[in-house]
């Protein structure tokens, strides 16, 4: 797969100043090209309408042709990740579905049929459903496997599923679908093909380099990691000593920093009405961080003296808050991170030189972490949503409840303008 989707200084738009219109309103003119320079924000897909593209609006059994990035139409767009060769790939959580941006500039769908569900539409094939007959209920996060398969975090679903390009037939791999706490010292599945392991709102997935894939097990309050040498789950980070119901109440709070991780506490929401929390991300180093949605922070997890975190003794994987005091606001730019406030982050993008960026959901902007400790805002202004700045200065744009941001390792940050319903890219300043 192409690294070269989108040039990196060329974005499409409504206009210079208004590329979609956010909220439920649509777009007013043909979209057409603008030049960004370093620092410039610009949308790279959505129209702004507040609406689902159907996967077969013609009910043909046959997958509807890619649309233009720019026509494509969103529901509460959640994210954006790249596959090995850099494609990007948009999670477009009430639509249901996932989507790619194609060399040619098109969105075409890869899973999901936009129906809300975890039925497969036709004929499964080995026991796998063909990626676009695959019912998924909003999907929150997805990563890439060492194989370049794509391993989703189906929300809803209590799941993990996994698609395969080759075969383009998708799976379940993890969960029994039953929104609970249960398994751990186990794999997901026993001698007979049982499912025995459960989630509760799985927000967000990520491998390490040694392969393992840690997962955000949301309304569980933990962080949990999936070996991959003996394919058992653990958890690596928080506690829950089990529930009944909808999550796990008992193991939600803030404690734990400079201690050992699976004893510390995070706070994420729970129950029916809550949105996809407490995403995380891994460095190059194996340190674990999370958008520790509830109580306002940041948190890392770093790990033992054996370098990989979950198989070494866990006294040694230590947790500790690397950005944010608790308190909701907006202040501490140009400061220490750890003086910093936030409202709600929610996902944690990190460069490969230990940057982080912050989607700092309810304050609708984002913020950047410098590997000295060292807090700014690089896209929106914090605590004034809104839909603007196409083409220029990312920090002068406005954006609206961005709950997803990832880098494309080309220096380019993707924003998932979530309630605007459209994905932003700002060129980063070197």
């Amino acid at each position: 797969m192409s690294r070269s989707i989108l040039p990196t200084l060329l974005l499409f738009c409504t206009s210079l100043s208004v590329a979609c219109t956010g909220g439920d309103g649509v777009p007013e003119s043909i979209p057409r090209p603008i030049q960004l320079g370093l620092g410039q924000i610009g949308t790279v897909v959505g129209t702004g309408e507040k609406a689902t593209d159907a996967v077969d609006a013609d009910a043909d059994g046959s997958v509807d042709a890619p649309i233009p990035v720019l026509l494509a139409r969103l529901d509460s767009p959640l994210d954006v990740a790249f596959s090995p060769g850099g494609q990007p790939f948009v999670i477009d959580w009430n639509g249901h579905k996932l989507r790619s941006v194609e060399p040619d500039g098109t969105l075409a769908f890869v899973m999901g049929t936009g129906k809300e569900g975890d039925a497969c539409e036709t004929e499964p094939v080995d026991g796998k459903c063909p990626a676009t007959a695959a019912e998924v209920n909003h999907p929150t996060d997805v990563t890439f496997d060492g194989s370049g398969r794509l391993v989703v975090a189906a929300w809803h679903n209590a799941k993990l599923k996994r698609l395969d390009f080759r075969t383009h037939l998708a799976e379940d791999i993890c969960g029994t679908g039953s929104r609970k706490f249960e398994g751990d010292g186990l794999p997901c599945r026993d001698a007979t093909g049982k499912d025995q392991v459960s989630f509760d709102l799985p927000s967000s997935v990520a491998f390490d380099q040694a392969g393992n894939l840690f997962i955000a097990d949301q309304a569980n309050q933990v962080i949990r990691r999936i070996g991959a040498t003996d394919g058992l789950i653990k958890t690596v980070a928080g506690h829950c000593p089990g529930t009944a119901g909808f999550g796990c109440p008992l193991a939600r709070g803030y404690a734990g920093d400079a201690g050992p991780a699976t004893q510390a506490l995070i706070a994420n929401d729970l129950g029916q009405g809550t949105d996809p929390q407490g995403k995380i991300a891994i460095d190059q180093h194996g340190n674990l961080y999370i958008a520790d949605t509830g109580n306002n922070v940041i948190r890392k997890v770093t790990p033992g003296s054996d370098g990989i975190l979950g198989d070494g003794d866990p006294l040694e994987e230590i947790m500790t808050t690397i950005a944010g005091t608790g308190e909701v606001g907006i202040g501490g730019d140009g400061g220490p991170a750890t003086a910093a406030e936030f409202s709600s982050p929610t996902d944690i993008a990190v460069a490969d030189d230990g940057t982080l960026y912050v989607a700092d959901r309810s304050n609708s902007c984002v913020r950047r972490i410098t590997p000295d400790g060292i807090i700014s805002t690089v896209a929106g202004r914090c605590g004034s949503p809104g839909y603007s700045g196409d083409g220029g200065l990312a920090t002068d744009s406005r954006l609206r409840t961005p709950y997803g941001v990832a880098l494309d390792g080309k220096g380019s940050l993707y924003i998932a303008d979530t309630r605007n319903n459209c994905i932003r890219r700002v060129v980063l300043e070197k």
